[in-house]
């Protein structure tokens, strides 16, 4: 446990008083067993210097971390336990992460080893709760328990051919151009806003209309090609709340697909009344400066104004009425004309 803290441990000298809080230890004579073993094994050095405790056995009073030999030590046991295991697996990512994360994994670790050593790569894709059954013997681990981060780590997420499992994606389709060569799509962050332009879908050159519902949508977006598998360019817009959940939102989607902001509805929002935030927002500057790529300074300059003063337009501001209308008749063919 010592050894760990030690690991994190953002300085190169410690106190005797700082090492004993981060000690499991009950006992000082258990504890000093424990601080003579580190030095012995050369992970701290005593500064002299600092005096000694008079105890006995007596510690000094501060000591230099050896970051290196910790490394060392964590380097070693990787390079170990890499004989053993299967030769697809990477593990050079836990040369850089704490003994904490290398030896929470290894258990896992071996055990997909064990299957590949057995099985090899599985030839046909699966779900992600029957592919992590297979794989450490717990249904729920890959999509709950971090299993996802960990196969990334070892670089076999795409060979496993794993199918994640997320709500499925909530749209309505327009029948009149389910034929064409271009498709158009709007995604849209809230219900109300979903059912206001649900009835004007027929009348406009858009594919679906898409219920987001929130941050789902980031997951959601996932089976897009598995429920609409329409040959073609797909063109896809996203209209979300104006503040800076809603940003965040568009740039989480803007990671996993192309979408664009549908400026016509934000610049129609912004005719309207903002409103006081309901509950604090922290703005992120990468989503914020993605976004805002997309529009022209004037459109710029009245959001932030809005935002930084604790305020925010939600869809809601625009009646269903207005949303038909921007909808049907806004030039979707040139994206960023607004802009």
């Amino acid at each position: 446990m010592l050894r760990e803290q030690l690991f994190t441990y953002s300085h190169t000298f410690i106190t005797l008083d700082q090492l004993e809080s981060r000690s499991s230890t009950t006992s000082y004579l258990e504890f000093a067993k424990e601080i003579q073993q580190l030095e012995n094994e050369g992970i701290i050095i005593r500064v002299a210097s600092a005096g000694q405790n008079g105890k006995e056995p007596s510690l000094f009073y501060k000591y230099r971390i050896q970051k290196g030999k910790l490394r060392q030590e964590l380097h070693q046991e990787i390079e170990r336990t890499r004989l053993h295991l299967h030769s697809a697996l990477q593990l050079d990512s836990y040369f850089h992460l704490s003994p904490k994360e290398w030896n929470e994994d290894l258990p896992y670790i071996e055990k997909i080893s064990q299957y590949l050593q057995q099985n090899g790569f599985p030839e046909e894709e699966a779900p992600a709760p029957e592919r992590s059954l297979e794989l450490v013997g717990d249904e729920k681990w890959i999509q709950e328990k971090g299993g996802d981060k960990l196969l990334e780590h070892l670089q076999i997420w795409d060979e496993l051919k794993i199918i994640p499992v997320h709500d499925p994606l909530s749209f309505a389709l327009n029948p009149t151009v389910i034929n064409k060569q271009h498709h158009y799509h709007l995604i849209v962050e809230n219900k109300t806003t979903f059912d206001g332009l649900l009835s004007e879908l027929i009348y406009t050159p858009f594919t679906t209309l898409i219920y987001g519902q929130g941050y789902k949508i980031t997951k959601s977006i996932e089976h897009f090609s598995r429920q609409l598998p329409l040959s073609g360019h797909h063109t896809i817009y996203y209209f979300g709340d104006i503040d800076w959940e809603g940003i965040k939102i568009w740039h989480l989607l803007s990671e996993k697909i192309e979408v664009i902001p549908a400026i016509p509805f934000y610049e129609a929002a912004l005719t309207k009344q903002a409103i006081p935030m309901k509950k604090k927002q922290n703005p992120n500057q990468e989503a914020n400066k993605a976004f805002f790529a997309y529009l022209n300074e004037k459109i710029e300059a009245k959001m932030l104004e809005i935002l930084k003063n604790n305020q925010y337009l939600p869809q809601e501001v625009l009646s269903s009425k207005e949303l038909r209308e921007i909808w049907r008749d806004s030039d979707w063919n040139t994206p960023l004309s607004q802009s």
